[in-house]
């Protein structure tokens, strides 16, 4: 499955991720390149470029099918596996943390958390969500048993290499790091860094 990830480009990745969440939230039936292109803010050729990569109709004229192209989008970008949701654990319940514990965030994205993790006990013992909470000793003895694969990391900035490690080795494929930490991985562990004040100052610049 990585291998095919792969051949898709990062930049056209991220279009067509843009482009499931609008396609999610119109009431249209069929939308064309040129509507994409307008909503998205790149050329129609860039959109149609994007289409290669998916299992989607060649050179429409009257627009494309709204309902085929999501579906076309979550099972090339493997967003989505014959109804089954890939799971997640969020690793740090502090404020950044704790907004993740809305389960509602994830519906119908093909994710579901299924477990959070915290090195304060107090805050794992008073935190209330639909899923399980844990001590972050526990760690290396829970994603592998509920067979998670992806970690959302909002602890601490002096924890954040730790904790990634230790998910390294339970055994997860991905990590959306919210901390300001430049985090260390191997090869086979993909990481996307999404620090809110990051993208502050980029942005400020």
């Amino acid at each position: 499955m990585a291998e095919i990830i792969k051949k898709i480009p990062k930049s056209s990745r991220k279009r067509l991720m843009l482009l499931l969440e609008l396609l999610e939230s119109t009431e249209k039936k069929r939308i064309t390149s040129l509507e994409i292109s307008q909503a998205l803010g790149c050329k129609d050729s860039l959109v149609r470029w994007d289409f290669r990569f998916i299992d989607q109709e060649r050179g429409v004229k009257n627009g494309y099918d709204v309902e085929k192209l999501i579906q076309s989008i979550k099972k090339d970008l493997f967003l989505q596996t014959e109804g089954e949701e890939r799971k997640i654990c969020i690793v740090g319940l502090g404020r950044i943390g704790a907004a993740l514990l809305d389960d509602a965030i994830f519906e119908n994205s093909g994710f579901k958390v299924c477990a959070g993790f915290d090195s304060n006990v107090n805050r794992v013992e008073l935190l209330r969500s639909t899923f399980e909470l844990y001590p972050a000793s526990r760690i290396e003895q829970v994603i592998p048993l509920l067979k998670i694969e992806y970690a959302f990391l909002c602890c601490g900035e002096k924890e954040a290499q730790k904790m990634t490690d230790r998910l390294v080795q339970a055994g997860i494929k991905g990590i959306v790091n919210y901390t300001r930490s430049v985090v260390m991985v191997p090869e086979s562990v993909k990481v996307q860094n999404i620090s809110p004040v990051l993208a502050l100052q980029i942005i400020g610049d």
